[in-house]
């Protein structure tokens, strides 16, 4: 069953696309810190290197954009970004609505 592999999605404020795997595995690896959480409406705000803040947001699978690919692989599951890398870094980045410190 794949969404049980998959869990929640998460749209953050980066720009980027992340699983609850995804999510989990860098605050438990001290990547990320977690700051703030609130239910309703559900988002999580997570300090990223001591410097950056991304807000996660919760979303439906079908609301993934078209590059972002889900991949799945013994039990966990996670968003790639299949733009090219020369895509990319013509790409602006997002810019953060919270300021760095």
């Amino acid at each position: 069953m794949v969404s049980h592999v998959v869990g929640e999605l998460f749209s953050g404020s980066d720009g980027q696309y992340y699983t609850d795997w995804q999510v989990r595995r860098n605050v438990r690896t001290g990547t990320w810190r977690l700051c703030l959480s609130q239910r309703d409406p559900n988002r999580t705000l997570i300090e990223v290197n001591d410097a950056w803040l991304i807000l996660l947001r919760p979303i439906a699978p079908a609301d993934l954009p078209d590059w972002a690919e889900l991949r799945l692989e013994c039990g966990r599951a996670w968003v790639v970004d299949t733009r090219t890398r020369a895509a990319s870094r013509l790409r602006e980045p997002e810019p953060s609505p919270y300021p760095r410190w």
